[in-house]
């Protein structure tokens, strides 16, 4: 026989040991390197609520300011409100506006949110300016006729401008993060070469194919290989939208690299909304520092668990570990981001590339994986594998995989995800129960695989209907010109903020803008709002940035620019730009915590007594029951409540306890005609948690009866010590377990807080019993003849209170 000595003890002692302590290591490294931000916000939102209106007044001085700049504030109120409060019309009645606001669920599409929450008193009703009812290009504020403008860009048709329902004409500084170039210059020849080849009119079988979503044909070849052709990678796989392609990578990585569990990211990159790869719905995903050499390290030192580490190369514009897009919801100081230069943030990109190289070579498979999805087409570089090339060996990026979005497919529901051989779905197909985890019924939809083959034609400079070209000026020149035009305004337009002493900025990459705010102001985020003053149409103004594209003219910018400028200066005015004090600061952190804590105390109480109101009007409708429960509630607190919780007594105590709740309960189960489904609306529930109270208590009195044997056989096994209670004790204890059970049950359910607002409930239904049902001091004795049948089956109406036997 063989026998563990002490070698084999030490040895396998230190195996367990140092195994435990490597895991508890690498877990808490994980945590501190999660979402736990994300996480905490999260589930602090349950509990932040604003509570009542505090009124115009006091939102405009949350920051403490000086009378003057009050009233500076309230004049600026009251100029914003005669721009953007709704002016009487005829039609208003027939806008269709605020009736559609009120179906959707997506609040960008009604514009109803502007200011940071904390100011959502200075919102103002965008009835008349939220329902687009013409769109058309030029603006109606530029003083060029429109051939001049094409004088001045041939490129440019004219600022997108819409009318909405008050019937005033905007431009649109619009958040269209697809729809780069120009209308004429660049989409519309693309959509009528689409429309072509998707005509099910004459000979065109082809068309045919719409209906055949999942099918190998030559559309779809064409579309593969141009891809491929573009990424100069091997896979390819399809999704509809951006989040669902990041997605369906991230899963297919992880089944291509031995099932890792980890994705590494970046702070505050965003690279969707969908479950799996969203802020919060991200299990397993570690979070690191962007261009820090520590975050190198990490992935290096655990190969063994990383599956893929995503970059979103659009933070080189919106600031690395900053908030992408920037959103009003959290300008509530400053925003002042910096840029990483071209080459640094290339040398970075490239470090990250090398680094999962190398452990794919020489340790264990890594992917890097670019999401491209907004950074894509939106330079002559296209990609930004071609833009950020090593600034030495002018190399281009070569990921593993690459995500592209729907520019793809000129904004047509399309979007890819391209990959390295041996990242995408790649594993031994013998293993039986690994499984493709990602269908899509339309994920290689038609439409889009054609629109995006003409799309991918035209950067080729073809996409005619024979193969000839498509556009009159290349689509690189059009992307080109857009970045320079770009450019130029941000500069020009920087330029005057700073020539006016105005704490506002524009950053942009491309097309793309963001604003910044100098300022340290609480009021920052009411720029938008100074905007749409200026006669701007702002579509999902709210998230801090905006788009154009190649359509402005020269004299647009100049339009803009004097809007954005006068805004700015009104702004300043009214003293929307005045930074907040320090010690304003931590009065307003101090105000607000208590504010926080009373409004939630105060939904805390509604929700007790609304369990009560819902306990009573369910199960408490015979005349008997209520009666029961007026004189049990008087014995619990004149006789059992004092000798329980001020004179310590719990043997007398729970005795009287016990002899009122029964009068309590029996109300209950002789007299009341309960409805079982209805009972269900009670909060807490619980017929079979009573049930199992009254067997546990006969146990316990059996137990008490029986206890000198149980004693002598229990001490035979167990010390004595462990089992000495006084019978006050054995009593305080069995009364506690009665309803602990149930306690633990709804905890576990449905939270902690939730669980002590029921125990508060139960400790407080005594004296709240005496207000709810003192009209029932005395009753008819008949109605102590009113029994219930135990076999029927009753029906209550709770409006009308009436109850029926059904059967």
């Amino acid at each position: 026989m063989i026998t563990m000595g002490p070698v084999a003890i030490l040895v396998l002692s230190f195996a367990i040991v140092s195994f435990l302590a490597k895991t508890v290591r690498e877990k808490l490294e994980f945590l501190l390197h999660s979402n736990w931000k994300y996480r905490l916000l999260n589930s602090l939102a349950a509990y932040i609520h604003y509570g009542d209106d505090i009124g115009i007044e006091a939102s405009l001085k949350l920051d403490s300011p000086s009378d003057e700049v009050l009233r500076r504030r309230l004049e600026g109120q009251s100029y914003l409100s005669s721009k953007l409060s709704p002016k009487d019309a005829k039609d208003k009645a027939s806008w269709r506006g605020a009736s559609l606001a009120s179906s959707m669920v997506d609040c960008r599409f009604s514009l109803a949110k502007v200011c940071m929450p904390l100011l959502r008193e200075l919102e103002f009703n965008n009835c008349g300016r939220n329902f687009i009812k013409e769109v058309r290009n030029g603006s109606p504020d530029s003083k060029a006729t429109a051939d001049q403008s094409n004088a001045e860009d041939p490129l440019a048709a004219g600022i997108i401008t819409v009318r909405t329902e008050d019937n005033v004409a905007r431009p649109y500084v619009g958040n269209d993060a697809v729809h780069t170039l120009g209308v004429e210059a660049f989409y519309a020849p693309i959509q009528r070469e689409v429309n072509r080849r998707m005509s099910m009119e004459g000979k065109n079988s082809d068309s045919m194919l719409r209906f055949c979503p999942i099918a190998m044909n030559a559309e779809l070849d064409r579309n593969v290989e141009m891809i491929k052709r573009l990424t100069r990678l091997d896979k390819v796989r399809y999704a509809l939208s951006g989040s669902e392609a990041v997605d369906a990578a991230l899963k297919d990585i992880k089944a291509s690299c031995s099932n890792k569990p980890l994705i590494v990211r970046f702070k505050s990159a965003y690279h969707g909304h969908v479950s799996g790869v969203s802020f919060i719905s991200c299990e397993n995903h570690v979070f690191l520092p962007e261009c820090e050499q520590s975050s190198i390290d990490f992935i290096e030192k655990y190969h063994y668990r990383i599956a893929a580490v995503i970059v979103n190369p659009m933070q080189h514009f919106t600031g690395i570990n900053k908030a992408s897009p920037p959103g009003e919801k959290v300008t509530h100081s400053s925003r002042i981001r910096s840029a990483v230069p071209k080459d640094e943030y290339a040398k970075w990109l490239h470090s990250l590339q090398e680094k999962c190289n190398y452990c794919t070579n020489y340790l264990t498979k890594v992917a890097l994986v670019i999401d491209d999805i907004y950074f894509a087409f939106r330079t002559p570089e296209l990609l930004s594998a071609n833009y950020f090339v090593h600034p030495e060996t002018k190399a281009p990026l070569k990921p593993d995989v690459m995500i592209l979005g729907k520019a793809l497919a000129a904004g047509y529901p399309l979007s890819a995800v391209v990959g390295k051989d041996g990242f995408l779905n790649s594993y031994d197909k013998k293993f039986l129960l690994q499984v493709n985890k990602t269908v899509g019924t339309l994920a290689a939809w038609h439409g889009g695989i054609v629109a995006s083959n003409v799309f991918l034609e035209v950067l080729e400079d073809k996409g005619g209907p024979n193969g000839d070209r498509l556009l009159a000026i290349g689509a690189k020149d059009q992307f080109a010109a857009l970045v320079k035009k770009c450019d130029g305004f941000a500069s020009s337009l920087n330029e005057k903020f700073s020539s006016q002493d105005l704490p506002v900025r524009i950053r942009n990459f491309s097309n793309t803008f963001s604003v910044d705010y100098l300022s340290k102001s609480l009021y920052n985020s009411r720029y938008p709002q100074y905007l749409l003053a200026e006669g701007i149409f702002l579509g999902n103004y709210s998230t801090g940035k905006f788009n154009l594209n190649a359509d402005v003219t020269v004299s647009d910018w100049k339009c803009l620019e004097e809007k954005f400028v006068s805004a700015a200066l009104k702004m300043k005015r009214d003293g929307y730009f005045e930074p907040m004090l320090s010690g304003a600061k931590l009065k307003l952190y101090l105000t607000l915590i208590g504010k926080f804590a009373k409004n939630y105390a105060n939904l805390y109480y509604n929700q007790i007594m609304m369990d009560k109101h819902i306990d009573i009007e369910v199960s408490h409708n015979h005349p008997v029951n209520k009666f029961g429960h007026f004189w049990s509630s008087v014995g619990m607190i004149l006789f059992a409540y004092p000798l329980l919780f001020w004179y310590g007594e719990p043997l007398r105590g729970c005795t009287r306890f016990f002899l009122t709740h029964v009068i309590r309960q029996s109300g209950h189960f002789f007299y009341e005609h309960q409805d079982r489904n209805v009972e269900k609306l009670k909060f807490g529930h619980k017929d079979a948690s009573k049930k199992e109270a009254v067997a546990f208590l006969t146990c316990a009195a059996l137990v008490y009866n029986y206890r000198e044997p149980l004693w002598n056989f229990a001490t035979q096994y167990i010390d004595p010590s462990f089992l000495e209670l006084s019978l006050d004790q054995y009593v305080l204890a069995i009364a506690l377990f009665t309803v602990v059970p149930h306690f633990v049950e709804i905890c576990y359910q449905y939270g902690f807080l939730r669980g002590l607002s029921w125990a508060l409930k139960i400790l407080t239904d005594p004296f709240t019993d005496l207000v709810d049902f003192y009209t029932h001091v005395v009753i008819h004795p008949k109605w102590f003849l009113d029994f219930k049948e135990h076999t029927a089956t009753y029906r209550l109406d709770i409006k009308t209170k009436k109850v029926i036997k059904v059967e």
